[in-house]
C-alpha cells in the first residue's frame, strides 16, 4: 500500500516551528540575551576600549546569526503551509511513490 500525503501533519509541523515552546522562540530568547551582553564603550577603561569593541562586534555577529536563522525559520513555516495548500488543491491522488 502506497504512503499517503498527511496534509494535517505537514501544517503541524510549520507551526511547530513558531510554537512558544519552539524554535523561533528559542532563537528570540537568544537574541534578547546576546542584546543584554554589549558593553559600554568605556567598561574596561580608555586601554580596553579595543577589547569592548572587539566584544561588541562578536556580539553583533551572533545576533545577525540569530536574526538570519528566525528568518529562515519563518520561511520553511510558510513553505511548509504552502506545501499544505499545494497538496490540498492537488487533482492527483495523494500518494507518495
Amino acid at each position: 500500500m502506497p504512503n499517503t500525503v498527511d496534509v494535517d501533519a505537514i501544517r503541524k509541523a510549520g507551526r511547530m516551528l513558531d510554537a512558544p515552546d519552539g524554535p523561533i522562540q528559542y532563537l528570540r530568547n537568544v537574541e534578547t540575551l546576546l542584546a543584554e551582553v554589549k558593553l559600554p564603550s568605556r567598561a574596561l577603561s580608555w586601554f580596553g576600549t579595543g577589547a569592548v569593541e572587539r566584544h561588541n562586534a562578536a556580539v553583533d555577529g551572533h545576533l545577525d546569526n540569530v536574526r538570519t536563522g528566525v528568518e529562515h525559520l519563518r520561511k520553511a513555516a510558510a513553505q511548509l503551509e504552502q506545501s499544505a495548500k499545494n497538496w490540498e488543491r492537488s487533482d492527483q491522488p495523494w500518494v507518495v511513490k
